[in-house]
């Protein structure tokens, strides 16, 4: 906390035409501004996985703007406001969202517990890492993190925080963590920071976007586009005790994962790009009405109103291409998996899929024990081990094809294993 208020006096008095020396404790700045938006709604829906059917996912907390399954970017935008705070909720109009954290199996209540986003936007690799290309360009979809992994995933981190300050961080790790009775549980996930140029999403949500590499983080040829990346915190507020009573909506506290519709006032936006990320300037500490103003050309505003939709649908602003509006398609025919076999220790239990249409291009199998995740059990059999004994279990399977909104569904949990 300290470190902060050095750095927004130094920044002042450099504003008042004051020079300060060197002084070696203070950090490299980090060129990036935050957003932090409070809890708007718990339900669910995933307006990006199963874009129009309410009701169809696992429990999502959505934040900044009212998002519902029927959410799309022009809705984003026609909003007077987000709940989202520092004057940001008049210029950042986007739609974020994760899994509802569940303790002892029931969600969160959020009446007890102050549950905030902080939304980081980064230059990946900090100060020295390269420059980025542009401000993310409207309606970009992203999802971030993969609910179906079985063990630690490099882009999600956790870690607890003291309660009055939030610089006061410990018990660092890729699994939860158990808080004290005045710490808050964070946890954080990292997007992809580089883009095709092209699409505004993909079959999968994913294969659009990627990670930069290398001490400077650079973008690869296939996804030369280089963005601010979006970094979650999730700060539960007296969130604490065993971790061990602790899980996601989604399974267990490796499936936690992230999902952003992108809708930014882009003169805004552009001008943060500007003054944060590419001057190697800390902005977290400002509100946004103190985050200096310069000039912003009208190339990059352009370049925020560019992609497409799966289908050729243009985003919003975008010079009109004459294809019709449409998006990536559903299925029209959903099956619900199911398991058979005994559930008895030494025996096999086997998903059975159902009939799909259109035939999915292919199928995955994740095995769930008591609604967590079992390591490894990714296919489409499973040998029950004595871990499972008094254990519920159950399979999700998720279909994929492309052009098709990728789609999960889950069995119905076995007896208890005997």
């Amino acid at each position: 906390m300290r470190a902060v208020v050095r750095s927004v006096l130094a920044f002042a008095l450099v504003a008042g035409g004051l020079s300060l020396a060197p002084t070696p404790a203070l950090a490299v700045p980090e060129p990036s501004f935050r957003v932090v938006c409070a809890l708007t709604r718990v339900a669910p829906d995933d307006p990006i996985v199963f874009p129009g059917q309410p009701g169809r996912s696992h429990l999502h907390n959505f934040f900044a703007s009212q998002v519902t399954a029927a959410t799309t970017v022009d809705s984003l935008l026609a909003q007077s406001s987000t709940n989202c705070s520092r004057g940001y909720g008049g210029v950042d109009f986007s739609g974020y969202w994760v899994p509802a954290l569940l303790k002892n199996g029931s969600p969160v209540n959020s009446e007890s517990v102050r549950v905030e986003l902080a939304a980081y936007y980064k230059r990946a690799g900090g100060a020295s890492g390269v420059a980025v290309n542009q401000a993310i360009p409207r309606g970009l979809r992203m999802i971030a993190g993969d609910m179906m992994a079985g063990g630690p995933q490099e882009m999600v981190y956790y870690k607890c925080a003291k309660n009055e300050d939030a610089g006061s961080q410990s018990k660092l790790g890729r699994g939860f963590p158990s808080c004290a009775s005045d710490e808050m549980l964070i946890a954080e996930l990292k997007f992809p920071d580089c883009w095709d140029g092209v699409n505004l999403d993909s079959a999968n949500h994913k294969s659009h976007v990627a990670y930069s590499t290398g001490s400077d983080a650079r973008c690869s040829a296939s996804h030369p586009v280089k963005l601010p990346q979006l970094t979650f915190e999730l700060w539960y507020h007296g969130v604490n005790g065993p971790a061990s009573s602790l899980s996601w909506a989604s399974g267990d506290q490796y499936s936690f994962h992230g999902d952003v519709i992108s809708a930014w006032n882009t003169t805004a936006q552009a001008n943060l790009v500007n003054q944060c990320i590419n001057t190697a300037r800390d902005c977290n500490p400002l509100v946004f009405g103190s985050v200096p103003v310069g000039a912003v050309s009208q190339a990059q505003l352009d370049a925020q109103l560019v992609g497409t939709m799966p289908g050729g649908n243009p985003s919003t602003g975008a010079p009109s291409t004459g294809a019709p509006s449409t998006t990536a398609s559903s299925f029209t025919k959903i099956a619900t998996p199911t398991v058979t076999g005994k559930a008895r220790v030494g025996r096999k239990l086997t998903a059975k899929p159902g009939t799909w249409s259109p035939v999915p291009q292919a199928l995955s199998y994740r095995w769930y024990r008591n609604g967590k995740a079992i390591k490894g059990a990714t296919q489409v059999s499973y040998k029950l081990k004595k871990a499972d004994r008094g254990k519920r279990i159950k399979v999700k399977v998720t279909a994929t094809k492309s052009g098709y909104v990728t789609v999960v569904k889950a069995s119905k949990a076995t007896a208890k294993v005997r």
